[in-house]
């Protein structure tokens, strides 16, 4: 089993930015939130802590922002209450602005073996117009102290933002490809609602075409590799051995515990007469207040209020493992897709070690295909 914390907060809200994410919270209701994350914790392991956990991420917001010291007692109340593997990924998200040599060395005594760096630009144009906090020198310097303390060190990018050329893609992955061993590369989604998406829509800045931001995500895979870094999953790539444990859980049906507010849960539950277990996905309230309330009002786990819940039928276990599985350099197994995919696409996928993915152009129109294949 693999375990997801949310910490909901951040210094400002970027402008692209729809993600379950607060700035400006005083300090009574983030040592509010916290201690009903502690109490959820708790109430989890009574209901899952004998199972064993092979990954950790603490996600956000902007878990950095927060003393260290909370995120160590956070990591020790969750190593009281479950069976933590020795060898365990333990990930904890990370702006530039707010790492320092006092919160590395913190998280490296608690136990986290893994950075992820919110860069999403090295140009300083596109870091301003997307209300980032850091600048082109200090995402760079601030990469260079994390790989002091940490071996396992992943950084995001955005392409598609509205200062973007080949020019500056090229340069930005050039410079941070040497840097790190992981890297996550997105094109950019205009959010509904979002500052961002509300100035495009007015015209008040220019983005890139769709056709531009394709070209960018194929400029940047190509570079990647010459540096060693091979797309395992649409948007990541790693040196060997260096892909993200937690995500690849994710895309291969390993369970997962959603800990916070608005976080999301995988669990195969067995009634004891079914051989085959009941995939469930369910999710706790956005609100944190919302949250908080309902925590502190449960005294077991299943009591805490869900915001959705849904017991996955045996078409949506299909569709899940296609969707997901297609999305790995990896694929499904093979036998999975077969009279499913339609002869005239049968040019986008391949077969490899007992499993059938996609090829590079497949890749490329991967939500066009799944369309064609899941189970309506």
């Amino acid at each position: 089993m693999e375990i997801y914390i949310h910490l909901p907060f951040c210094k400002s809200k970027c402008a692209y930015c729809d993600f379950n994410s607060l700035s400006g919270q005083e300090e009574g209701t983030v040592f509010s939130y916290l201690s009903a994350l502690n109490r959820e914790i708790r109430l989890a392991g009574d209901a899952y802590g004998k199972a064993e956990i092979s990954t950790v991420y603490i996600g956000g917001g902007t878990p950095s922002l927060l003393d260290s010291g909370r995120i160590k007692s956070i990591l020790k109340v969750l190593g009281e209450h479950f069976r933590i593997r020795d060898d365990a990924e333990i990930s904890i998200e990370c702006n530039p602005e707010s790492i320092t040599s006092e919160k590395l060395a913190d998280y490296k005594e608690a136990g986290i073996n893994r950075m992820s760096i919110g860069v999403q630009s090295l140009d300083d144009a596109n870091l301003k117009s997307i209300g980032r906090l850091h600048d082109r020198n200090i995402a760079i310097s601030k990469i260079k102290l994390a790989r002091q303390y940490f071996d396992n060190a992943s950084c995001d990018i955005i392409v598609g933002l509205p200062y973007d050329t080949n020019d500056t893609v090229k340069e930005e992955i050039e410079t941070l490809a040497p840097l790190v061993n992981h890297m996550s590369v997105y094109a950019l989604t205009l959010e509904e609602g979002t500052p961002l998406a509300l100035r495009a829509e007015e015209g008040k800045i220019l983005l890139p075409s769709d056709d531009e931001t394709e070209d960018y995500l194929e400029l940047a895979e190509e570079i990647l590799e010459k540096h060693g870094l091979i797309k395992y999953e649409v948007s990541n790539f790693a040196s060997d051995g260096m892909e993200c444990r937690h995500n690849l859980g994710y895309w291969t049906d390993e369970e997962y515990l959603g800990l916070g507010a608005g976080a999301h849960s995988y669990i195969k539950t067995s009634d004891g007469k079914n051989p085959i277990p009941t995939p469930i996905r369910f999710a706790h309230p956005r609100d944190i207040h919302a949250y908080i309330a309902g925590v502190n009002c449960a005294n077991a786990f299943d009591m805490i209020p869900r915001a959705e819940m849904r017991v996955l039928d045996e078409k949506d276990v299909f569709n899940e493992a296609v969707m997901l599985g297609l999305r790995t350099s990896k694929g499904v197994k093979s036998g999975i897709l077969n009279g499913h995919i339609p002869e005239e696409l049968k040019g986008f996928f391949k077969e490899a070690d007992g499993y059938t993915s996609l090829t590079r152009a497949g890749m490329a129109v991967m939500n066009s295909l799944l369309v064609r294949i899941l189970k309506l």
